[in-house]
């Protein structure tokens, strides 16, 4: 059987969770959110997270520089570890590379790592490099959360309001620009994104209830919010934060720029619930309401023109390509 098959990326995944165990107790949390939580003292928890790059997937040399891509593998893995209301402290980064490959990319490559290291004061502590066809980067990094602090996707409370930092769609709306030729300004978010550690650290003390970051879309992170915390929510459509940038952007390419942004992915931007008595807090960030939580039983459904509608999934690997 195929993985298409089985109904894609998130099944598989599914697959592997089920079929693996913790056998350590110093393992909090395993596979199912955006870093895996471990044991380390009696204030903090250790965060792990892992993410790769692959050539054609993506990126593409024909869009990105070596300096963008290594940006962009630091940030992605940062936010992974803002997701979780932590702290990034160290990387090891490994590299696949076509023998023939000039050593300035990896110099530029590097130009780019460093830049972020350099910004969120990681250290780069090792690594690995081997040969391939095409390039991949992959970014293994260690965090830590204080435990007060910790945000996992398991924690969504029935009556929370569902936030959503910044504004989301620019980066598939940039990438759709690139794919054609096209010029906007969406184009720079898609290759350089960054992460929201700033804002994800304001969130986390000022108290949320449950935390993922926008990787594969806000109708992809909503759901998985709602897979791990085992409830429903309601998205409303005109609440979705799009920029003038982007809105402007879609309409070049035709495109609904709500589709941008519900299925999109890599705006790295935070998905969140809140208990309805920390939104006088949370308006004075850069944060928009966009739903509730609500029971299991409702489902998880998007409000548009005051039609419940089956809220679908976001970016799945193996069912289309980004780049």
């Amino acid at each position: 059987m195929k993985i298409k098959q089985i109904g894609g990326e998130f099944a598989l995944i599914g697959k592997i969770r089920k079929n693996t165990r913790l056998y350590s107790k110093d393992a909090i949390v395993g596979i199912g959110d955006d870093a895996a939580v471990l044991k380390y003292d009696k204030k903090n928890f250790l965060l792990f997270t892992t993410d790769m790059l692959v050539e054609n997937d993506h990126f593409s040399l024909k869009y990105s520089t070596p300096c963008q891509i290594g940006m962009k593998a630091m940030e992605q893995n940062v936010s992974d570890i803002a997701a979780m209301g932590g702290l990034p402290k160290h990387a090891v980064v490994s590299l696949a590379l076509p023998n023939d490959i000039d050593v300035g990319f990896v110099d530029n490559l590097y130009k780019g790592i460093n830049e972020k290291c350099k910004r969120y004061k990681i250290s780069v502590v090792g690594g690995n490099i081997t040969h391939s066809k095409e390039i991949v980067i992959n970014v293994s990094m260690l965090g830590l959360a204080e435990k007060k602090y910790l945000a996992l996707r398991s924690k969504a409370k029935i009556g929370d309001l569902i936030f959503c930092s910044g504004d989301v769609g620019k980066s598939a709306a940039g990438l759709e620009l690139l794919r054609n030729g096209m010029k906007g300004g969406s184009v720079k978010p898609h290759l350089e994104p960054k992460s929201r550690l700033e804002l994800a650290r304001k969130l986390v003390k000022t108290g949320v209830n449950s935390m993922i970051d926008v990787s594969d879309g806000v109708a992809s992170e909503v759901r998985h919010i709602c897979s791990e915390s085992k409830v429903g929510a309601l998205i409303y459509a005109d609440r979705l934060p799009i920029s003038k940038t982007t809105a402007d952007d879609s309409k070049k390419l035709k495109k609904n720029a709500l589709d941008f942004a519900l299925y999109g992915g890599e705006d790295f931007e935070l998905v969140f619930t809140a208990s309805k008595n920390k939104l006088k807090q949370l308006k004075k960030m850069d944060v928009s309401a966009i739903g509730e939580i609500v029971g299991k039983k409702n489902g998880v459904k998007l409000v548009k023109d005051n039609k419940k509608l089956s809220l679908g999934s976001g970016f799945d690997h193996f069912k289309r390509l980004r780049v």
